[in-house]
């Protein structure tokens, strides 16, 4: 009996392997762009912090009235937060509740900088002339996560010590800003996020 040559076969499918690692390397493209589309823009994502500055801020300045406590903000490059004058112990404490209160820390490319002078308004403010006196084991440590005595004072009475805290979001991108500002009492006034300074 003649027996014919086999014949080669050719593959004309995709393996197993093939059609899988096509189906991951899918799965990673698919997910990479969902994470970018939906997760906050830039310009959200500073106007969120813009905001949540100015209520939790108005908030502070609500419970000193009702409370008839001092309070106070400090403001580092990256964070926030607040302090209250503690009269039975004569000095500033950290805020801790609630927990809103509790220093507040920023994403890594959004900072902060604080502008006292120069506002208008500074002269004729009583505030800006007050120095405040501490104790020898009491000195600012200029490194410290916490400092002794705020920058911005929040009185009992409902005046607030003028001030300007400007957001800056510091991406690779061009840079955003926003600024929340005050005379002497609230409500604050927020600018909309922009690519100029305010």
């Amino acid at each position: 009996m003649l027996l014919l040559p086999a014949l080669k076969r050719e593959q004309t499918g995709f393996t197993l392997v093939e059609v899988m690692l096509v189906m991951l390397l899918i799965g990673l493209l698919a997910t990479t762009v969902v994470m970018n589309f939906s997760g906050e823009s830039r310009e959200e994502r500073l106007e969120k912090e813009a905001e949540r500055f100015q209520q939790i801020f108005h908030f502070v300045a609500e419970t000193a009235l009702l409370k008839q406590q001092e309070w106070g903000l400090y403001i580092l490059p990256d964070r926030y937060g607040f302090l209250y004058y503690n009269n039975k112990d004569a000095k500033w404490l950290p805020a801790e509740e609630p927990a809103g209160l509790k220093q507040h820390k920023l994403p890594a490319d959004i900072s902060l900088k604080l502008e006292l002078e120069g506002l208008a308004g500074e002269d004729s403010n009583l505030l800006s002339q007050l120095e405040w006196q501490l104790d020898d084991d009491e000195q600012t440590d200029e490194n410290a996560d916490i400092p002794v005595l705020p920058q911005v004072f929040i009185l009992s009475s409902g005046e607030i010590s003028p001030f300007q805290l400007l957001l800056a979001e510091n991406s690779d991108l061009t840079p955003l800003y926003s600024s929340v500002s005050t005379d002497f009492a609230i409500p604050l006034n927020r600018t909309p996020v922009a690519t100029e300074l305010p």
